[in-house]
């Protein structure tokens, strides 16, 4: 299965701060709202390394990735740039920028460059980090930013350096189609949001049933792809639509979370096409969508060795980007593919057929999520005896948009803390509040959401805007407190120097000047 640790992250909330002011037509009009910015954050579970893969060796990855940029920098410009309307029609970025930075190695390259005083479009500028003077760029793993004051989508290849690690001859492969991915999400989906986009956090205990009902809609559906006649096909995604049906009446949650299957699912399903489209240039539209749909089935990881079942975090992007291959091979509305939840659109293009299931994938599913829900208690518990033991103390630290970036790992998990909705999360990120800079390293938590107002221009949102606070549990001891009333806390999981705080309710806030 895939090992929920060393993940690699996120889409940053500053994808959408400082540039994107205009969307690429054909996209939907609805306002970016604060919780599509927050879910935004969420980790890539699609990017996550193997269980099986090797620790990740910094010197050679480092080498790795020097050799492979030359070549990845082109087909990155071919495909996002040059040929982007072959991956969706709405996907034009002839006035975005595209700079790949590679700290490690002191070189940035940027792609069609908007700066006709520094070379041409066509020219692939190469830039020394160290010149660079926004060191934000060489610290956050992606974003759409301004760079020569023109609206740029930046991708730090050390922040995915992990996945070169054990990847093999697949290492460009997944480079490649982890920066078109993040791409996707972040100069077509930008700004845009689908009804349904409710928390990706666990919740305790798992609902096995809902379970068992994804898993049969990817069955389905994988048997969709695979038909050989239209009439075939419709025939396995109406039985993949009945499984759909249960799932989503089945607890309130499936309903909130069903626009995920359309925002992971088409970066997915785009990824894919992308990685067919360097490698098949000449084939037909037709034949690049079925090389792309049979890439999303060959490419499926699962978590059992029966190979039977999906990876809980993983169901937004398998189960979308198959509904998505299916609804293009049918030739359905390519606004309505863009926008709606791709299991929603077949519903109401095809309906329904009452199916039978698979009971080997019921008894695999029943045993598997008893033992997560196992796991998922165990978070639970963790925090839950810190938060009550007075030998810890709470120490609460404001999130700001521009401190939004962050790598997971672990699983999310649903919290109450003091009456109000959390997450416990597992992070590594920096966060600097005026002087006082914070490191926190795998480090478990606690985020609690602040309200923020909905905005059909995020440009103009204070990147110093409060998302929320991030609580952690620290012993007593390991806390100091100055002459100064100055706060430093010194882990392997947490870094705090001098930091100003205000001790209120048995918890010490970090201030933010």
């Amino acid at each position: 299965m895939i090992k929920i640790a060393r993940l690699l992250l996120i889409i940053s909330i500053l994808t959408v701060l400082t540039a994107c002011g205009k969307n690429n037509p054909g996209t939907t009009d609805k306002l970016a709202t604060s919780q599509a910015l927050r879910e935004s954050m969420k980790v890539e579970e699609s990017q996550k390394p193997t269980e099986n893969q090797m620790e990740s060796n910094p010197i050679e990855n480092s080498k790795k990735i020097r050799e492979m940029m030359p070549k990845l920098v082109k087909d990155i410009k071919k495909v996002l740039i040059d040929e982007a309307s072959k991956l969706w029609p709405s996907l034009n970025n002839t006035d975005k920028q595209i700079l790949i930075v590679n700290p490690s190695n002191k070189i940035a390259y940027l792609i069609n460059n908007q700066k006709s005083n520094i070379g041409s479009k066509d020219e692939v500028i190469e830039y020394s980090t160290d010149s660079i003077k926004d060191v934000q760029l060489l610290v956050t793993p992606f974003q759409l930013t301004t760079f020569n004051d023109h609206p740029t989508y930046v991708f730090n290849v050390e922040f995915a350096s992990d996945i070169i690690s054990g990847a093999g001859d697949k290492a460009y492969e997944d480079m490649f189609k982890f920066i078109v991915h993040e791409g996707i999400h972040i100069l077509l989906q930008s700004g845009n949001s689908v009804e349904g986009l409710g928390t990706r956090a666990e919740t305790y205990p798992e609902d096995i049933n809902s379970r068992y009902y994804r898993n049969e809609m990817y069955q389905y559906l994988k048997e969709a792809v695979k038909s050989k006649t239209k009439d075939e096909k419709i025939d396995q995604i109406q039985k993949a639509v009945y499984f759909y049906e249960l799932y989503l009446n089945s607890n309130k949650k499936n309903k909130q979370q069903d626009g995920y299957d359309n925002i992971e699912g088409m970066a997915t399903y785009l990824q894919e096409k992308a990685y067919q489209l360097l490698n098949h240039p000449n084939v037909s539209a037709k034949e690049l969508n079925d090389l792309t749909a049979q890439s999303i089935v060959n490419n499926f990881i699962p978590t059992d060795k029966e190979m039977l079942l999906l990876v809980k975090g993983r169901e937004f992007y398998d189960i979308g980007s198959l509904a998505i291959a299916s609804a293009v091979d049918l030739e359905l509305d390519n606004k309505a593919i863009f926008k709606t939840s791709p299991l929603g659109l077949l519903k109401s293009k095809f309906g329904s057929k009452k199916a039978e299931g698979h009971e080997n994938i019921k008894t695999a599913n029943n045993d598997y999520y008893s033992s997560y829900n196992d796991k998922l208690k165990s978070f639970v518990d963790d925090i839950a005896s810190k938060q009550h033991d007075d030998k810890y103390a709470a120490v609460k630290i404001p999130v700001t948009i521009k401190n939004s970036s962050a790598t997971y790992e672990d699983m999310m998990v649903e919290y109450k803390f003091k009456g109000k909705p959390a997450e416990i999360q597992t992070v590594t990120m920096e966060i600097i509040l005026g002087e006082t800079r914070i490191k926190l390293n795998k480090m478990k938590s606690l985020f609690i959401e602040e309200p923020m107002e909905a905005t059909n221009d995020p440009t103009k949102m204070d990147p110093n805007t409060p998302m929320g606070y991030r609580i952690v549990f620290i012993p007593k001891k390991d806390i100091e407190i100055s002459k100064d009333k100055l706060l430093t806390i010194q882990r392997n999981d947490l870094l705090i120097f001098d930091a100003k705080y205000e001790e209120k309710d048995g918890e010490y806030l970090i201030l933010m000047n």
